[in-house]
């Protein structure tokens, strides 16, 4: 019978190993490694030495092998690369804390050689004050960190581009050639060029010539050695083929068809290994054309970085142009707002407006951005037991910088709340996740899980001015306030809770709700805002109540402000 409960025991836990969506392992250390050595040189045995026993499936997937047999026996080092910080910091973190870790992120490599990012939880087994095995789970978190990047590269291009435009258009028409070797050298370094250039038709088209350039430090220059040359050495259909396509692309001078004797010799005569241009049009004249070179090494060129070169062409086209085509510039610029306008509706997506319809509840929200784009955050999760999470919070400053990183606190919170984590909790991830990216910025926040068929509000500040909560003529400020997020380390945050009643009101306000001022120079100050919620706190609809209290801020005001607004509100209702 023992025996049989074993069995069946150990056949639980083969199941669980199995079946569950984490990666499972256990290193073995051969022979054991002694914990009385220094740290560094722990850190290089277990790198070198330590070898994978056991692992399940999912492991192996996500390394892009089929099962764990095809990984086991491997070394450590055929995962980790050394030389990247977040690897060496993680078998640091690991040694110092006991030989135990926890959401421990490291970067490592599948059979594809694309990186892969990892959240590990490991626990060390010491044996005669020796380390001989560790056992320990990894998370994907790839998804999350690329959607991390994307979301960080496209609003730092957003900003680069508004940055040059602005720059175009400040700019007076004797310093155009300043203006572009400005953009030239701003759009290399972010597409990670070694040259940008422009090239113009000279001689009534007859000729070309290299007339600005950027070098990245280490280039070497070209731009004195490719004056006036024939159109004849770009070949005709060369130069056809880039008006038609947009642009020309070489990865590689293999690339280049060996009919096109010309084309391969003029990237020859730019020392270049790979290469990219766009022409310079101007309504049906061609003027020259941009591009972008590697020298140094062979690069692939994205999408992108031809989208950022045909972004550059046109503002070289029309800084050229300003003269007799004023408004063609400006239209250039309606252009940019449109796009900081999409940037705009993009974080707006973040901002939640519709929430769960209950019996129970009513949740409004409010959110009008100082800039184009805001650093405000109102966000929510729903979970399947209908207990909601709810996010508020305000990054420091305003513009495209704080909704990059109100973005990446949203992504954070929903790839956190959704795993049942307490508010505390989740807001000490937000340390995690963003501390290393987040370099300018604070945030002040503050999370809240509400449970409806409790009524209970349970919440976490981080520097957020206090919920209120409106109980008849009663006004209260929830207690436990904390300090913001990303100024200090190791901060420990709370939770708190509050049990709540039919007919109760809590609200969230940003603090660009009552710093504000009017014509006097009077500052609203908290007192004041305070004083119109409870004037309006009989208003019945929350929609309502906000309208009218944002009404009552603005009438103050005059209808200017200084800061992002947001405001929350919770009615419970049954």
């Amino acid at each position: 019978m023992e025996y049989r409960k074993r069995l069946e025991e150990i056949e639980r836990i083969e199941g669980y190993i199995t079946r569950t969506p984490e990666g499972i392992w256990c290193y073995e250390l051969e022979p054991p490694v002694d914990v009385s050595l220094p740290l560094e040189e722990q850190v290089k045995i277990l790198y070198e030495t330590a070898r994978l026993t056991h692992c399940n499936d999912t492991m192996a997937r996500m390394y892009g092998y089929r099962n764990a047999e095809e990984i086991k026996g491997r070394l450590l080092k055929d995962f980790l690369a050394f030389e990247n910080r977040f690897n060496r910091i993680g078998l640091s973190e690991f040694i110092r804390s006991g030989y135990k870790t926890h959401d421990s992120e490291s970067v490592e490599v599948d059979t594809g050689g694309k990186r892969k990012f990892f959240l590990n939880t490991a626990l060390g087994i010491i044996e005669k004050g020796r380390l001989v095995r560790a056992w320990g789970v990894q998370k994907d978190v790839t998804f999350l960190r690329s959607a991390e990047r994307r979301l960080k590269r496209t609003l730092e291009l957003e900003s680069l581009l508004s940055e040059i435009a602005r720059n175009f258009l400040r700019t007076a028409p004797s310093g155009t050639n300043e203006a572009i070797h400005f953009a030239l050298s701003r759009l290399g370094k972010f597409c990670d060029a070694d040259r940008a250039y422009v090239f113009l038709y000279t001689h009534s088209g007859l000729t070309v010539s290299n007339t600005h350039e950027w070098c990245a430090e280490g280039a070497e220059s070209k731009m004195h050695r490719l004056q006036n040359l024939t159109v004849e050495e770009l070949r005709k259909e060369s130069l056809i083929l880039l008006r038609s396509q947009g642009f020309l692309l070489m990865n590689s001078a293999d690339e280049v068809p060996k009919s096109d004797e010309s084309l391969r010799s003029f990237f020859l005569r730019l020392s270049s290994r790979s290469g990219v241009v766009t022409p310079l049009l101007s309504n049906e004249d061609d003027l020259g054309f941009v591009g972008f070179d590697s020298v140094r090494g062979q690069k692939l060129w994205t999408q992108e970085d031809i989208n950022v070169l045909k972004l550059v062409s046109d503002l070289i086209v029309l800084a050229f142009d300003r003269k007799k085509k004023e408004a063609d510039l400006n239209d250039f610029y309606e252009r940019m707002n449109h796009d900081l306008e999409l940037a705009r509706l993009t974080q707006r997506s973040l901002v939640a407006r519709d929430f769960p319809s209950s019996p129970f509840y009513r949740i409004e929200s409010y959110f009008r951005p100082f800039e184009k784009v805001g650093g405000d955050i109102i966000t929510y999760i729903q979970h399947e037991t209908g207990v909601v999470d709810i996010l508020f919070g305000d990054v420091s400053g305003h513009g495209i910088s704080s909704a990059m990183v109100s973005g990446m606190a949203v992504l954070s919170f929903r790839h956190h709340a959704k795993t049942g984590i307490s508010p505390a909790d989740g807001i000490q991830q937000f340390v995690r996740d963003l501390k290393p990216m987040v370099v300018e910025h604070h945030i002040a926040a503050v999370w809240a899980r509400f449970f409806p068929l409790e009524r209970k509000l349970v919440y976490s500040y981080a520097g957020h001015p206090p919920i209120l909560l409106f109980r008849g003529k009663e006004m209260q400020e929830l207690k436990g306030m904390n300090l913001p997020l990303l100024i200090f380390d190791s901060i420990e945050y709370f939770n708190e809770s509050v049990q709540l009643q039919t007919g109760d009101r809590i609200v969230f306000y940003s603090d660009g709700m009552y710093e504000i001022f009017n014509a006097q120079g009077r500052i609203l100050d908290l007192p004041g805002f305070h004083s119109i919620l409870l004037e309006h706190r009989n208003v019945v609809s929350p929609e309502e109540y906000i309208e009218q209290v944002v009404s009552e801020v603005f009438s103050f005001s005059e209808g200017s402000f200084g800061d992002d607004m947001a405001m929350l509100v919770l009615d419970i209702t049954a």
